[in-house]
């Protein structure tokens, strides 16, 4: 019978704890022929999400910047007729997970337990990439994880991770 209640109480600890694994999609067009892309620019999207001034937003602007450029990618601006348009969106949710503790046994009548919740912040980043001739998206990227409300510097570095594991993929 403890070893039921063990196995009851763990499996109810493991789902309700929040999942802080980095998740990153990527997928791009079958069709799209990325050896004729050599130029990018960052575009301004009607989406309503689309990442605007805040430190995270300029450190993926800048982590992308730096993977593009790194496989010979040159930034111009949108006016100059780019091969790609890049855009960035993201958003933030709050999650609540449960945390349950508890000492005792139905054996002898009961026990003691707490059952706390734990509210987490999960930001999401989106990089899509058009081509800007053929008005078509060509190559799109997604990271979230958990966000540390104390430590921005951690944020950042989570960011330039994400980054990087999306841009590992792009063709």
């Amino acid at each position: 019978m403890k070893t039921k209640l063990f196995a009851v109480c763990a499996l109810v600890l493991l789902l309700g704890a929040p999942v802080f694994a980095q998740q990153i999609y990527v997928n791009s067009s079958p069709t799209a022929n990325f050896s004729q892309y050599h130029t990018y620019a960052w575009g301004q999207g009607p989406n309503p999400n689309q990442i605007q001034s805040s430190f995270l937003a300029q450190e993926a602007k800048s982590q992308v910047d730096a993977q593009l450029q790194g496989k010979g990618m040159k930034l111009v601006q949108e006016s100059e007729n780019p091969d790609l348009v890049v855009i960035g969106s993201g958003g933030l949710k709050q999650q609540t997970s449960y945390n349950a503790w508890g000492t005792g046994g139905l054996r002898f009548g009961g026990g003691m337990g707490t059952i706390t919740p734990e509210t987490n912040v999960i930001g999401t980043l989106i990089i899509d990439i058009y081509d800007a001739k053929a008005k078509q998206l060509v190559w799109r990227g997604m990271a979230s994880d958990t966000l540390n409300e104390t430590n921005s510097a951690k944020n950042n570095k989570m960011v330039d991770k994400a980054v990087q594991k999306m841009f590992k993929k792009y063709p």
